[in-house]
């Protein structure tokens, strides 16, 4: 939870007369006073979050992406995105929350197709070396996954090589398409709507299950039919809500400029 330290607010100002003075020097008096308390008072205001600092370059070369990708099979009748969520919340959440306060940025990526990778959800985040392996071995060692490997719900966990930092700058895993502007800020707003959709997930989570507790870690089959509810609520909740919440509002921060959307034409939302 973030805190503003306001310090103590400024105290007011007894005010004598001076014999003497004449009014104009008074005044200037006066002037002088105000100016001097009022530029002292606001030293007391900080800011709730301060704005992410562009990295430096002895950060860029200790620092890096590192990923960790949970690879699951393909089906034709349908991805069982459920499966994700299961992931998010029981297995990398905790970490998260061990290791926040070591990762600068982080970021989930969801995808499913029929070729190589098939369906895949992976956990993408800015940090040390030293970091990166502890969330490796955190992963490794989860006896959650334990229990989905052997069932077959993941089929492979693929973790990077930390004594190679192959993506040392904040924009080596945006797209490189983009321009250098959007590769440097888009890490910063696409874990803003990880961090909301796993709150979702959370939230959702607690009200299908209300004071029953979830399956145990070998109950599989029901943790998975647990997260289904869970997922076909959070995406009603998207279709009906997502284009006002979400989209509206993300062009109300760009002044409601139109912008040229896959059609090929030009869409406010």
């Amino acid at each position: 939870m973030s805190t503003i330290d306001i310090g103590s607010w400024p105290m007011k100002h007894e005010t004598k007369s001076v014999p003497g003075l004449r009014p104009f020097g008074l005044w200037m008096g006066v002037l002088s006073l105000w100016l001097f308390t009022g530029c002292s008072s606001l030293s007391w205001y900080k800011p709730a979050v301060a704005p992410p600092p562009a990295p430096q370059q002895a950060e860029v070369a200790e620092k890096g992406w590192w990923a960790v990708r949970f690879k699951m099979d393909w089906f034709d009748s349908g991805t069982p995105w459920e499966k994700d969520l299961l992931l998010a919340h029981r297995t990398l959440a905790p970490i998260l929350s061990a290791e926040a306060p070591h990762i600068d940025l982080w970021r989930f990526h969801r995808r499913s197709n029929n070729d190589a990778a098939g369906h895949q959800f992976s956990f993408i985040f800015y940090s040390s070396a030293a970091t990166a392996d502890r969330i490796n071995r955190r992963v490794l060692a989860n006896a959650r996954l334990k229990h989905l490997l052997v069932q077959g719900t993941v089929r492979q966990i693929i973790t990077d090589d930390v004594a190679h930092n192959d993506r040392p700058a904040v924009a080596d895993t945006s797209d490189s398409s983009w321009s250098p502007t959007m590769r440097a800020t888009w890490p910063y707003y696409i874990m803003g709507v990880s961090r909301m959709w796993l709150a979702m997930v959370e939230q959702v989570s607690g009200q299908l299950s209300g004071d029953q507790a979830l399956p145990a870690d070998d109950q599989v089959d029901e943790l998975l039919a647990h997260y289904q509810a869970v997922n076909a609520e959070i995406t009603r909740i998207w279709q009906k809500e997502g284009y006002h919440a979400l989209l509206h509002h993300l062009n109300a921060i760009y002044g409601y400029e139109a912008l040229m959307y896959w059609e090929k034409r030009w869409k406010s939302f």
